[in-house]
């Protein structure tokens, strides 16, 4: 399921953005959409902090009591990734809108084509990164992860591995490493180290021979013998890439 909130102080400005997403719903039948309207940035920030958040938020800038920009900051602030198209009667906030990386930024009063543009650009790009996505039942929850932002995964006690991210979070899931690594596989970027390491190597600064450093500077121990198997990946990784 694709979700989309929108958000606009004008009922007016509301309707007819909910408007064009339903004619959109039903041009696009392939995807499952829902979506959910709010009248204020806090009333939308409320609801994403209790209940979870959206794929894609069609934000109006000019609000009462909180500019959009701002509440995407805020979504930001609390590692949100979903996708933001602003919609707005100026152009004055286009570098706020490229700073939260907002996906489209329409100028009011845009056209029913111009939303259909904005949204197949979006979901498109949603479409090829949910084949890297992961969800993972947690003991807080159902959590989904965008693969390219795994660094490493541990295995710790009582058959638990810990995930740690680009943000420095850790998660707690309940499988063995290999059951965690063929999940990881399809990104193609990853690589087993030993028996209870699984490696993402794009976040790989230095491999030593008994010392694994990544982009963040952080430093993982790993087991020398997995050294030789190790750097040749890390070798034919980076020569792959290699424009």
């Amino acid at each position: 399921m694709i979700k989309i909130a929108i958000c606009d102080d004008e009922l007016q400005e509301l309707e007819r953005a909910h408007d064009f997403l339903a004619k959109y719903i039903q041009k696009k039948p392939q995807y499952d959409i829902q979506i959910v309207t709010f009248s204020a940035p806090l009333e939308l920030l409320s609801y994403v902090e209790k209940n979870g958040s959206f794929d894609i938020f069609l934000l109006d800038v000019y609000m009462a009591g909180m500019l959009g920009t701002d509440a995407a900051r805020e979504l930001r602030q609390i590692d949100d990734k979903g996708e933001i198209i602003f919609v707005t009667s100026s152009r004055d906030h286009a570098i706020d809108a490229f700073e939260v990386d907002a996906a489209n930024y329409l100028i009011k009063p845009y056209t029913e084509s111009n939303i259909i543009s904005a949204l197949d650009k979006v979901l498109k790009r949603l479409k090829v990164e949910r084949r890297h996505m992961i969800t993972l039942k947690t003991s807080e929850g159902i959590v989904r992860i965008f693969l390219r932002d795994v660094v490493y995964t541990e295995t710790g006690r009582n058959n638990y591995q810990t995930i740690h991210t680009i943000t420095g979070e850790k998660i707690m899931v309940r499988m063995t490493a290999t059951e965690l690594f063929d999940l990881l596989l399809p990104a193609k970027f990853f690589v087993r180290c030993g028996v209870s390491i699984n490696l993402n190597l794009k976040h790989i600064r230095q491999i030593r021979k008994d010392t694994i450093i990544f982009d963040s500077g952080e430093h993982l121990t790993y087991p020398y013998r997995a050294y030789k198997k190790l750097k040749e990946a890390f070798l034919s990784f980076q020569m792959s890439t290699e424009v």
